[in-house]
């Protein structure tokens, strides 16, 4: 299980599921920016303890310092620590409510001017039980067993629900310990084991040594390529353990690799006009005749600014970059009849950029969905996130049809749940992904990474796709074989009969 897991995963960073969880897409670690060369006192309304019970985080901030901790009923784990904090840098990662008695924090989720919906953190008077006395912090020594049980604790109390799969979490987490010993793979064995039931991608781990545990059990496009080779080749699928080695894995990527440069070709082949990309060539667009053709590959990494900066720095980037593209992209498009955009290998990013994306295709404004947490016993309260009519160059008046596929997964999967509510759009393709919810992250001691879905996302008329994906409303299988042999792509033609 290990080998065949290994290979899924070495190619699965070629596929856009690689847009999930990593670096700042999607996740709920945010860092403030601290540390200024001159620190002023803090504003005394920002002073205090500042909690959140259903995301585990508390922030206590004094006159010109910060300290960040996760926590949960038994362990409180010091994430990091700001020195010489000045009002202005704490604000631009937090912002204070008209009442003085919550903070919202943005940071990663967008600007202050324009955000995702996001966690709140109310003032406490004390800080969590846990965190009360010798706190844990990311260089303190655990054994093997000690992680499991912390990794165990955190799952149990934040996980968004397990339920859904018919998973009896104290049970499974029960049986794996006994096989934990001193070796680093045992305990890796039993985080993915209790990991594989879940089904759900959104949750990793991340060991300091740069091994990644994370369960792909959900077929994408990348596991249909493999079980393609496997069939040409006479080899089992699943594969075999016995079956791998170096050379029969390097053909494996480059199957791939050929495939996948195989099926952008015949999407550029349809091109009857000067193809345009942006210059993160995430994003590309051209004309097919009267109908415009809009490919976006990821809701993040659009970002120019410095890799050291902080995050209101990279999310102003983000956008300003995103913004200009898409400026570009819908003036040459402008004349079309209709539009395809394509986000069948987009593995999402940043639910922001979702959101200004949508909001380039509508006249009015509109609630797109809802999400809330998981908090102790019960939820938090519910957000709507409503989209306006952007600002910057539009594209409405005229049908859209949405590209999706399996690989259309978490920041993507907002946007198309977005799309999906505004009636001149129709989705051809394949159910996305199912995996909505923002990535809760905790550092773990030893400088381990956790991170797991703790949220629901949900459409206005309260449908939770979770696992399913949101449906499309033309059935159409993400490149064939067939297609590929024939040099077509079965879902741009559908959608090109739609729009005509």
């Amino acid at each position: 299980m290990r080998t065949t897991l290994s290979v899924i995963a070495a190619v699965m960073a070629t596929s856009l599921l690689a847009g999930c969880g990593g670096g700042s897409s999607k996740d709920q670690i945010n860092q403030l920016p601290g540390n200024g060369q001159s620190a002023p006192a803090i504003a005394e309304a920002y002073q205090g303890i500042w909690a959140s019970s259903a995301y585990g985080d508390v922030l206590v901030v004094d006159d010109n310092s910060a300290l960040y901790y996760r926590y949960t009923s038994d362990y409180c784990i010091l994430q990091d620590s700001f020195d010489e904090l000045s009002t202005d840098e704490l604000t631009r990662s937090v912002a204070l409510n008209n009442s003085e008695d919550a903070l919202e924090w943005f940071a990663g989720s967008g600007t202050r001017e324009f955000h995702a919906p996001t966690r709140q953190l109310e003032k406490v008077s004390q800080l969590p039980a846990s965190c009360a006395s010798a706190p844990l912090t990311v260089e303190s020594d655990l054994s093997h067993q000690e992680l499991f049980a912390l990794y165990s604790q955190i799952m149990a109390e934040y996980y968004v629900d397990f339920e859904r799969m018919n998973v009896n979490w104290p049970a499974l987490t029960y049986a794996q310990e006994s096989q934990i010993t001193g070796q680093d793979i045992t305990l890796y064995e039993a985080v993915y084991q209790t990991l594989l039931p879940l089904a759900d991608s959104h949750n990793s781990w991340k060991a300091a040594d740069g091994t990644i545990i994370r369960a792909y059990t959900k077929p994408v496009h990348t596991t249909n390529l493999i079980e393609e080779f496997a069939m040409a080749n006479g080899l089992s699928f699943p594969l075999l353990e016995s079956e791998l080695n170096n050379a029969i894995v390097a053909d494996i990527e480059s199957y791939i690799d050929n495939a996948l440069a195989q099926e952008i070709n015949i999407i550029l082949g349809y091109a009857t006009s000067e193809i345009g990309q942006d210059a993160s060539e995430q994003i590309a667009w051209f004309a097919i005749d009267n109908i415009g053709y809009l490919r976006i590959d990821a809701m993040h990494n659009y970002s120019t600014a410095d890799e050291d900066s902080d995050d209101l720095a990279q999310t102003t980037s983000n956008l300003n970059n995103l913004n200009e593209a898409l400026d570009e992209a819908l003036t040459d498009l402008a004349a079309t009849d209709g539009l395809i955009i394509d986000v069948r290998y987009n593995g999402g990013g940043n639910d922001y950029i979702s959101l200004a994306i949508a909001s380039r295709f509508t006249e009015s404004e509109y609630l797109a969905y809802k999400k809330y947490a998981r908090d102790g016993a019960g939820v938090t309260a519910t957000q709507e996130s409503y989209i306006a009519p952007s600002e910057y160059v539009n594209y409405t008046g005229k049908p859209v049809a949405l590209l999706v596929s399996n690989d259309t997964a978490s920041a993507a999967e907002t946007f198309t749940l977005s799309m999906q509510q505004l009636p001149h759009v129709t989705l051809v393709g394949e159910a996305t992904h199912g995996i909505f919810s923002d990535i809760m992250q905790w550092i773990l001691p030893g400088e381990h990474e956790l991170g797991l879905s703790n949220e629901v996302y949900l459409s206005p008329d309260d449908e939770w796709f979770e696992g399913v994906g949101v449906p499309v409303d033309v059935n159409v299988p993400f490149f064939s074989l067939s297609d590929r042999t024939q040099g077509v792509d079965s879902a741009i033609d559908t959608a090109l009969e739609v729009l005509q």
